[in-house]
């Protein structure tokens, strides 16, 4: 499960860095495309225009640092954002609300350049603001950072209105952040909704795992190793397929219980368990049956072939499990599916057969009749 969880944040961080390249990318055609607006605007005086390239300039080098970190991986993607968002946060606040006014800006102007870019470019800050931090977090920074626009727009019209101006223009760009807030509003809860949603899907794919797993020793428990065989019986009848089953236990485990207590049981238990799953095929299921009691499930495999592979089973677990240089030895009980079998019949006679084996010295491969 904690292999999923990975692959699936890996996948989640591969998407996230294409996005911030191909964002990035549009990012500089707009930018460059503003430049060739300045350089040709014959309204604005050449000094206003010249610092207005100078910033688009800048937020042209701060898109190819980004995508070129976010490419070579130079960083953690999360502390990219985060810069991201700081840059793109005091650029909003600066060239779209605090540096306009004192270089002469108009009401109209205000009107034009809030619908032009002004509003989209806080808009994608504050949806990016909503991503990088806890809901709670996330919704007093982007709240401040709206706030803070919203409250320079309004200062403008206010001393406009002061001194006599038509304040139309503005209010019209201070309705459009109105709505902008609406939107953002919006994006906050589809936000706190899917995020809730993947914590509870993520939450009910955990208990759906665990409630199929042998916590001590990670495989498959009995309930799952039940259906599994369910499944396998019903596959073999209905194509004629070969299935074989193996019960084995640990020969005297209670007895490594008593003398090195069960700590160590458990910690035997787990490297069997290692040593089984790496030793069959991934065609077949492993299973804690109970105890130190175990069920090995061999799809499309006739008893001679199930045969030797528990054979080899057998002596892996005797030359690499030890304790204090006493080899720990198990006993197997092999049964193969006959047409007249269901699951009850079927685990009886391996069962048989394991019994068998104990009494027939232990360490060793029985095969029922």
């Amino acid at each position: 499960m904690q292999t999923m969880i990975e692959q699936e944040r890996n996948r989640f961080d591969q998407q996230r860095r294409r996005t911030y390249q191909i964002a990035g990318s549009l990012g500089i055609l707009l930018v460059a495309f503003d430049i060739i607006n300045l350089i040709f605007d014959q309204v604005q005086p050449l000094w206003v225009r010249l610092i207005y390239i100078g910033n688009d300039l800048a937020l042209i080098g701060v898109s190819l640092a980004v995508i070129w970190m976010v490419t070579f991986r130079r960083g953690r993607l999360v502390t990219v954002e985060r810069f991201t968002f700081i840059v793109f946060s005091a650029e909003s606040l600066l060239f779209n609300g605090i540096v306009p006014p004192i270089l002469g800006q108009t009401l109209t102007q205000l009107q034009q350049q809030t619908i032009n870019d002004d509003i989209w470019f806080l808009l994608m800050i504050c949806t990016l603001g909503f991503h990088l931090f806890r809901h709670r977090t996330g919704l007093i920074i982007v709240a401040g950072l709206y706030g803070v626009s919203i409250a320079i727009v309004a200062g403008q019209i206010t001393l406009a209105g002061i001194r006599g101006i038509d304040i139309g223009p503005g209010l019209q760009a201070l309705q459009i952040y109105g709505m902008g807030a609406l939107f953002l509003c919006l994006i906050y809860i589809v936000s706190r909704y899917r995020s809730q949603s993947q914590r509870l899907q993520i939450e009910y794919e955990l208990v759906e795992t665990w409630a199929f797993i042998d916590m001590l020793t990670g495989v498959a428990n009995r309930r799952r190793g039940e259906q599994v065989l369910v499944e396998a019986i019903a596959h073999s009848r209905r194509y004629n397929e070969p299935l074989t089953i193996c019960l084995w236990d640990l020969d005297y485990f209670k007895r490594i219980n008593d003398t090195y207590g069960h700590a160590e049981g458990d910690q035997v238990l787990r490297r069997v368990a290692q040593l089984a799953q790496a030793t069959i095929r991934e065609t077949d299921t492993i299973a804690r049956w109970g105890g130190e009691e175990f069920c090995l499930l061999l799809p499309r495999t006739r008893q001679t072939e199930a045969e030797a592979l528990i054979n080899r089973l057998r002596r892996e677990i005797m030359a690499k499990i030890t304790l204090r240089n006493q080899p720990v030895t198990a006993s197997f009980g092999i049964a193969e599916y006959r047409a007249t079998d269901d699951l009850q019949s079927l685990l009886a006679r391996a069962d048989e057969a394991l019994y068998v084996a104990k009494v027939s010295g232990r360490n060793r491969v029985w095969v029922a009749a």
